[in-house]
């Protein structure tokens, strides 16, 4: 039987995706989407930490907590996540959410929920008694869906970072007063070298 309208097929398809664990044969899949969903225009923290190592690492070290959304054999969305404890806390243990994903075009079908949903029965099965997830402070679309979740922000973090010199390569200059005070005295030096 044909589907009477555009929006009554997308709901069959929507109908038809499979959310189970993630196996050996998804770690690529899992990567490749990621890859185009973490990219360096959008996401330039998650774009420099998400790579196949991450995918690998998760899935050896916690395979109960990555799960796939799959349509005709095809992964269009995943949620790796892991458990930690810390021992002297009213919670002990607890569920860390480190990465969610959700193919383009399959946003908006509340994939999402359906695997965090997904994943939050296993670590509640698990012990686990709090979950813990963080996103860029800017990144309203995915705290608007943790808020949905039942989240609440805890505390604001920032993000340092620091990039190191290669080895053989001059320093950039230095900026401001002190950077050109350094210039002056510099290439003062190098004018006394040469007399």
């Amino acid at each position: 039987m044909l589907p009477d309208s555009i929006g009554e097929e997308e709901e069959q398809e929507r109908q038809e995706i499979s959310i189970r664990q993630m196996d050996i044969d998804d770690v690529a899949a899992v990567y490749h989407l990621g890859e185009h969903l973490f990219t360096s225009e959008e996401l330039p923290i998650l774009y420099r930490t998400w790579d196949a190592y991450e995918v690998a690492d998760y899935f050896t070290s916690d395979p109960d907590y990555c799960l796939v959304a799959e349509i005709g054999g095809r992964v269009v969305g995943f949620i790796l996540a892991t458990t930690f404890e810390k021992e002297g806390t009213a919670w002990k243990k607890y569920g860390y959410v480190s990465w969610i994903g959700v193919d383009e075009a399959f946003q908006g079908s509340n994939l999402a929920r359906r695997l965090y949903a997904r994943l939050e029965d296993k670590l509640e099965d698990h012990g686990v008694r709090m979950i813990i997830a963080d996103t860029e402070g800017d990144n309203e679309k995915a705290i608007g869906f943790f808020k949905k979740m039942g989240f609440s922000a805890r505390s604001q973090h920032v993000w340092l970072a620091k990039t190191l010199q290669r080895p053989g390569r001059p320093a950039p200059p230095k900026r401001g007063a002190r950077g050109r005070l350094a210039a002056r005295l510099k290439k003062a030096g190098s004018k006394g070298d040469a007399d």
